[in-house]
This record gives C-alpha cells, sequence and structure tokens, in this order.
C-alpha cells in the first residue's frame, strides 16, 4: 500500500484537491446538492468524512469514469479513487498541523480552487438546462422549416509543404498514380487524406466555387493556405433530406449550451468592474491560442460546460445538407491565402463536437436565418 501511495502522489494533488475544496475538505456537506438527502460516508480520516459522491466525483476527473455512470463501490476506480483522497486528506491535515493553512500564498490556491469549483457548478446547472429535452424538441420545432435539401461532397486531400512538391504530385496524378499513396508519401493521415463527406454550403465560398465546377473523380489544387499547400479530390456527392431530431440533438445541445453562457458571460463583465493592470505590449497580443510545454503536467480531466471563451458551435438551423455537420473539423481554404485554418486530415474526435472558427452570432434564435 505505501508504494502504491508514493507512486500516486506526484499525479493525484491537483485533481483531489478540487474534489475536496468542491466539498468544503469534507467538514460539513450535509447540505449538498442531493436532494436533501443525507450524503453516505466512503471513509473517515481522523473523524473527518469523506463522501460516496466525492470519491465519484474524483474518479469521474481522473478520466476512471464518465459523468453520466454509477460507480460501483466495488470497482478498482472506486478503490484508487477513495485511496487517492485519503491520502491527499492525511497530507492536507499534516499541512494545517504545520501551519500551511496560514501562509497567503497557500490560501491564495485554495480560493482559486474554490473559485472553479463554483464556476463549474454554475457550467452544471447550464448543461442541465440545454439537455432538457424540452427545450431541444421547442427549438427543433422553431427551426425545422427551415431545412431543406442540399447537396454534400465527398473529399480527400494531401498537404504539401511547398508549391513545387504539390505541383510534382499533381503531375503524377495526372499521369495516373494514386492519390492515397501520395497522401501516404505526405504523411496526410493514415486513410489517404479522407474527409468524408461535408455539405457544399458549409465550405468557403471560393473552395465551394471549385467544387461546384468539378466532376466526381477530378482533382482541385494545388490551393495555398496558411504556409501549405492543399490538393482535393471529388470523390462523391450526394443529397441529403431534411434530418431527424435525434440526428440534430447533439447541435442543438451545443447551441443552446453556449448561448447561455455566452449571454451570461457578457452581463457579467458589463455589470462587473474588472481592472487589467498587466497588459499585453504593442504587438505581442494573444493569438488565441497557447500551445502547452511538451514536459507540462496533464490537466486531470473533467467534463464540464465550455468556458465562456470557447469557440461557437455552429447554429444548427440551416446547416447545408442534410443537416449533417462537416467531417473537417475546420472550413476548406479559398483558392487565395485566407485568415481560416485548412481542413484537417483527422477527424474530429467522437467525444467532442467540431470547434469551428468562431463565427459571428445571430441575435436571437427566431432572427436568426442563415448560418452564423
Amino acid at each position: 500500500m505505501a508504494t502504491l501511495k508514493r507512486a500516486l502522489l506526484p499525479a493525484i494533488f491537483f485533481a483531489a484537491a478540487l474534489t475536496l475544496v468542491g466539498c468544503g475538505l469534507g467538514r460539513d456537506s450535509s447540505g449538498d446538492a442531493q436532494g436533501g438527502a443525507d450524503p453516505i460516508v466512503a471513509a473517515t480520516v481522523n473523524g473527518r468524512p469523506i463522501y460516496i459522491e466525492d470519491v465519484r466525483a474524483h474518479a469521474v476527473a481522473r478520466g476512471w469514469l464518465r459523468e453520466t455512470e454509477d460507480l460501483d463501490a466495488n470497482s478498482d476506480a472506486f478503490y484508487l479513487a477513495l485511496e487517492e483522497l485519503i491520502q491527499v486528506r492525511l497530507f492536507a491535515m499534516e499541512a494545517e498541523a504545520r501551519g500551511f493553512d496560514r501562509r497567503a500564498d497557500v490560501r491564495r490556491q485554495v480560493e482559486n480552487a474554490r473559485e472553479r469549483v463554483l464556476a463549474n457548478s454554475i457550467y452544471d446547472e447550464i448543461d442541465a438546462r440545454a439537455t432538457d429535452p424540452e427545450a431541444i424538441e421547442r427549438l427543433y420545432r422553431e427551426n425545422v422549416n427551415r431545412l431543406g435539401q442540399g447537396e454534400e461532397v465527398h473529399l480527400r486531400q494531401i498537404v504539401f509543404p511547398t508549391r513545387e512538391a504539390a505541383d510534382q504530385a499533381k503531375r503524377r496524378l495526372d499521369q495516373g498514380e494514386r492519390f492515397e499513396v501520395i497522401a501516404f508519401e505526405q504523411n496526410t493521415s493514415g486513410d489517404g487524406g479522407d474527409l468524408g463527406f461535408s455539405a457544399v454550403d458549409d465550405l468557403t465560398t471560393a473552395m465551394k466555387q471549385e467544387v461546384n465546377a468539378t466532376t466526381v473523380g477530378n482533382l482541385i489544387g494545388p490551393i495555398e493556405a496558411e504556409g501549405h499547400w492543399y490538393t482535393y479530390q471529388v470523390l462523391d456527392r450526394r443529397t441529403r433530406g431534411v434530418p431527424s431530431l435525434e440526428t440534430l440533438r447533439p447541435r442543438i445541445v451545443d447551441w443552446l449550451r453556449y448561448q447561455e453562457i455566452t449571454q451570461l458571460d457578457e452581463r457579467l463583465a458589463r455589470d462587473a468592474r474588472v481592472e487589467r493592470l498587466r497588459q499585453p505590449e504593442e504587438g505581442m497580443e494573444p493569438g488565441g491560442e497557447v500551445t502547452a510545454p511538451e514536459d507540462a503536467a496533464p490537466t486531470p480531466a473533467r467534463p464540464t460546460t465550455p468556458a465562456p471563451d470557447a469557440n461557437a458551435p455552429p447554429f444548427p438551423f440551416p446547416m447545408g445538407a442534410g443537416g449533417q455537420a462537416p467531417a473537417t473539423t475546420t472550413q476548406a481554404p479559398a483558392t487565395t491565402p485566407p485568415a481560416q485554418t485548412p481542413p484537417a486530415a483527422q477527424r474530429p474526435q467522437p467525444q467532442r463536437p467540431p470547434a469551428p472558427q468562431p463565427q459571428q452570432q445571430p441575435a436571437t434564435q427566431e432572427e436568426t436565418g442563415t448560418t452564423p
């Protein structure tokens, strides 16, 4: 057991600390959101309880359990999560005994963790409203008449570092060499650069013109975007009808969630007095992306509603052929160097909806008649 604890120690403190801060370090959670029921104690450490719900929350934060799953008290996930919380509780008590809880830096970190837990409680409440079946069905009924038939196109791509490499590959393709062979040589992706089906209406204007002027089997490009060159092949076209509620449900949930978070964020920012005492130097404004260092410790996973500054999901109505989201994470590039990112070769991760480029949002659901 001691060996297990020593091995776990470096990785667990952040996630477990957030869990314990969220429940007031276990001193009194009898008033938590459990419908008024008394919480069930999983263990006590020097008389201080650790509750079953604390263990479950920690298992979710560590990625051992899905948010919607119940935690089996006989499972490995329960055992490991409980042992980690016990270990952190012991260290927290020792820190209190040494007077560390009176240090300014420690108090500041505890308060920061407390604020994150409180903010997540707002996100959870918003998420509950966004997943309400009545709200989803109401938005679908109000907008279903905007959904018409449209066209989808199946594309695949090859990405090149230079124009010369793209032109050389184009000559090989014109001579009959297989597209996927060249894609494999360029390390485009393991599936030959297949981007799947995308709604033609979701493409950039220039790319849409290229697609409409190209027949199935023919090539598009090379096209430059963001310092790379892209060659596409049109594999297929199809027409799709009005999508079902179940097809659109995930996108409607994303939209409802984003709308409420954005409106709340704007209201709070407008009503608050915020003084930013440090500003970026001229020419050093943030570009919107931060790359973590390779040796950075992984952030414990906690499925929560996206933060207010997350990119907006596309409005569900209308959205191109059949109401289907594009298979890629971004729109295809225009024929001139655009500001958008070219379509990624990889498909989006299944557990998360695509994160499109920021778009202007409609004022209200009723006023919205086009894709933002």
